[in-house]
């Protein structure tokens, strides 16, 4: 009788703590990537919510300063239209009942025929830089220009308009923001410079227009500028900047004068 040969499974079997181990480990390493993954996620989402709010201050912030500039525009055009209608009006109907008193009653009726006749001048100049329509009207250039001659007769400070390429082209709004920051520009230099001497620089390439504001005033240390109204100024400056696509450059030193740029990009 034969006896079949029976072949035995000589391997020892894999300890149970071993096999509780590797399970152990592997449910571990999942939990681990999982949250691993979970907190990313977390993260992604703040990141995307923080970025989302930023964006949203971001529009409110401009939607409230293009609202600002709104207001700001049609408080100018009511004032400039109360100049040309009523006070230079009123000026000239002064001017015209002068000449008919007679000649020989006082040399001091044709001095003040000539203080009116200046008057009416300046209101009407005014009138025009208030006015945004008529700034856009006359073009850029041409606005700078009156404004510096404006400034050289009130405060009495040498100013020069160097043109390198003709009129910078803008769009009417743009137009009307740029000339706003000039202006406030020239203000800063009024009241807080003590400059004798402006000079405003244009050029233009293919893709942005460059305007140079320089003045051989006091000077100021750009670190420590703070809150003050010249700060408060530039600030607006920024603002507005941000608002056309602009960069704004600013360079000052106690007693090397101020010169301020600004770059506006897609003319």
């Amino acid at each position: 009788m034969h006896h079949g040969i029976v072949m035995l499974d000589t391997q020892p079997p894999v300890p149970i703590s071993l096999a509780y181990t590797i399970i152990g480990t592997v449910l571990i390493l999942f939990f681990v990537l999982f949250f691993y993954l979970f907190f990313l996620q977390m993260h992604r989402r703040r990141s995307i919510h923080q970025q989302e709010m930023a964006d949203l201050k971001s529009q409110y912030e401009q939607t409230i300063l293009q609202s600002q500039l709104e207001i700001q525009e049609q408080t100018f055009r009511n004032i400039s239209q109360e100049i040309h209608d009523n006070i230079g009006q009123v000026l000239s109907l002064a001017k015209l009942n002068l000449n008919t008193i007679p000649l020989h009653t006082s040399d001091k009726i044709a001095l003040t025929e000539e203080l009116l006749g200046k008057a009416i001048n300046d209101l009407r100049d005014l009138s025009k830089s208030l006015h945004p329509e008529k700034i856009a009207d006359i073009g850029l250039t041409n606005a700078i220009k009156q404004e510096l001659a404006l400034v050289q007769k009130a405060a009495r400070i040498k100013t020069e308009l160097i043109c390198q390429h003709g009129d910078i082209n803008l769009s009417n709004e743009k137009t009307i923001i740029v000339f706003r920051m000039i202006q406030e520009i020239l203000h800063n230099i009024i009241k807080h410079a003590k400059a004798t001497e402006i000079t405003v620089e244009l050029a233009k390439q293919e893709n942005k227009a460059s305007i140079l504001v320089k003045d051989n005033g006091i000077g100021f240390n750009i670190n420590e500028l703070k809150s003050t109204e010249t700060g408060i100024g530039l600030k607006s400056i920024q603002q507005r900047c941000r608002l056309i696509n602009a960069s704004f450059n600013l360079d000052s030193a106690p007693g090397k004068g101020t010169s301020i740029q600004l770059i506006i990009l897609n003319t």
